[in-house]
């Protein structure tokens, strides 16, 4: 069933015998389109019956939360009231198509604010309001089909050209997940590389010595996570990936086993998330060069807190991650500390763009200096894996295919 609500406006007569109602508009999440504050201010400008007001004496507060489902914003309309006769409190849900036209959201938002502000516009007017209901027609009608699952690669890349020097560089990100409120599978695959050319180093005794380096990475993950309650919940994950002769690893596995605290449900519908999580797990490392310690592979448990929060506005959304965590038996030979702040933008229909940034300072077991060739500048060029600090910056566009059945799981994100 569907409910038509029409509010008419009032003539001149009755607006002189009652003051309008004073409504306040905060926007708590304003989601990827105008309305909040923009559309629903202009509703509110729209009839005679209400009156923009500031907080303090307002008799009808909207607060405004928005929720991504694909390509939709769900609003969340809470309307809390002080008007005599009206409930204190009614909650609407509506979906708005982010991609739409300005008009096309206004028509899908301004029935869902309509038929909030009824119940209060008619017990200071009653005779302002009417109601009408009818059978659901046309897609309405129609049980659409829901898919929990996603899709997405993530492509990046730079290079730049001037005379002698060149670089090129890439990388690619595949994902698979399954997502439901109480419990989340996912599965990544990715890989990269790049290349620079240098003009050679030339000694005294005319030998020359390439500066020209390369590099490549590959690796997978498999996660879980399932929540206990809407506080706590648990997760699992085991990777493998691996470096060029160059890099860092000759190979690596671990597995991880994590346990997170969450002020906020899955589902909240102000989409709030605040997150602290402790993650133990066990490592296995080979290396390309044997280390100080004479280890040509280790391992080892290793565990870590972390907390992660984001804050997103309109088609911008920023995020914060901060991380602390070290060898469980050994704490002051392998140890780090790490902060990682992003920005996201959306760009089209299915296209994204992100930049990222990370602070870490961090102590780890150094190569063995006797097995450093000095000669070999591309091996000399990947030795800064054992810096004690470090600061990175990149790029990404995303191209994505959402789940479209609306649930949400954000535990153990980055476990």
């Amino acid at each position: 069933m569907r409910a038509l609500v029409v509010l008419a406006l009032l003539c001149a007569s009755t607006v002189a015998q009652a003051q309008p109602l004073r409504v306040t508009i905060i926007c708590e999440e304003p989601g990827r389109t105008k309305a909040c504050p923009a559309f629903l201010l202009g509703f509110v400008d729209a009839h005679k019956v209400f009156l923009q007001s500031p907080r303090a004496v307002a008799e009808v507060i909207v607060y405004v939360t928005a929720n991504e489902v694909a390509l939709a914003d769900r609003i969340h309309l809470r309307f809390v009231s002080k008007v005599t006769g009206a409930p204190p409190l009614i909650e609407i849900d509506v979906d708005l198509d982010t991609r739409a036209a300005d008009d096309a959201q206004r028509g899908q938002l301004e029935p869902a604010f309509l038929r909030g502000m009824a119940l209060f516009v008619a017990a200071r007017f009653p005779k302002a309001v009417t109601v009408a209901i009818s059978e659901p027609e046309g897609e309405e009608a129609v049980v659409k089909s829901v898919s929990p699952w996603d899709l997405s690669l993530d492509l990046n890349g730079w290079g730049s050209w001037t005379g002698e020097y060149q670089s090129l560089g890439g990388g690619s990100n595949l994902q698979i997940a399954r997502v439901q409120t109480r419990k989340r599978f996912e599965a990544f695959l990715w890989a990269g590389g790049g290349l620079n050319r240098r003009p050679p180093l030339v000694l005294e005794d005319m030998t020359e010595i390439s500066t020209n380096t390369r590099n490549w990475y590959y690796g997978g993950q498999l996660e879980a996570a399932w929540l206990y309650n809407h506080c706590y919940s648990i997760g699992a994950s085991t990777s493998t990936w691996r470096d060029d002769p160059n890099g860092q690893f000759r190979y690596g596995w671990d597995a991880k086993l994590g346990v997170e605290w969450d002020k906020f449900r899955a589902d909240d519908p102000r989409g709030n998330r605040l997150a602290v999580a402790y993650i133990l797990s066990y490592r296995v490392e080979g290396y390309n060069l044997r280390n100080e310690l004479g280890e040509i592979w280790a391992h080892y448990p290793t565990h870590k807190v972390q907390a992660s929060g984001g804050l997103r506005k309109d088609k911008v959304e920023i995020g914060l991650s901060v991380q602390v965590g070290g060898e469980v038996l050994h704490p002051m030979r392998r140890h780090s500390i790490s902060a990682s702040p992003s920005i996201e933008v959306q760009i089209g229909d299915r296209v994204d763009f992100s930049v990222a940034f990370s602070v870490t300072k961090r102590e780890l077991p150094a190569p063995d200096p006797t097995q450093i060739d000095p000669t070999d500048f591309m091996q000399l060029d990947r030795l800064s894996y054992a810096e004690p600090f470090s600061m990175n910056g990149s790029f990404t566009v995303r191209i994505h295919w959402d789940r479209t059945n609306g649930q949400r799981n954000d535990r153990l994100i980055e476990l």
